[in-house]
């Protein structure tokens, strides 16, 4: 069962990270620790959106916070994860052949259901 266990685990931060801020804001803390004022200018959301994800980070366990008198810092737990989700942008990417056949077919049904000349 030790196997049932970490896919449990795994499948609950697939979660955490499936919301496209999320992912964001692990590439933004990719190297370096931020505010929320830093994060909601440098990803153009409001500051709101910006707490309410840290706060789903943070519980978590993906992010940390760290105080420096009133302002509040961010960081990753492990910044591997940040590499770990650039890694998944090549499994993101279509497959160029079944691309192409679609194109392809509809391009033809195209040429196929076109107005009558």
């Amino acid at each position: 069962m030790p196997g049932r266990l970490a896919a449990i685990e795994l499948a609950k931060l697939f979660g955490v990270l499936a919301h496209p801020l999320r992912v964001q804001v692990v590439e933004e803390l990719r190297d370096r620790e931020l505010t929320v004022n830093d994060l909601q200018a440098s990803l153009g959301v409001a500051h709101a959106s910006v707490s309410q994800h840290l706060a789903i980070l943070r519980s978590n366990r993906v992010v940390i916070e760290r105080r420096e008198g009133r302002h509040v810092y961010y960081h990753l737990r492990n910044p591997e994860l940040a590499k770990v989700v650039a890694q998944f942008l090549s499994f993101a990417l279509p497959d160029t052949t079944e691309s192409q056949r679609i194109i392809s077919a509809i391009e033809s049904a195209k040429g196929l259901w076109g107005p009558e000349k």
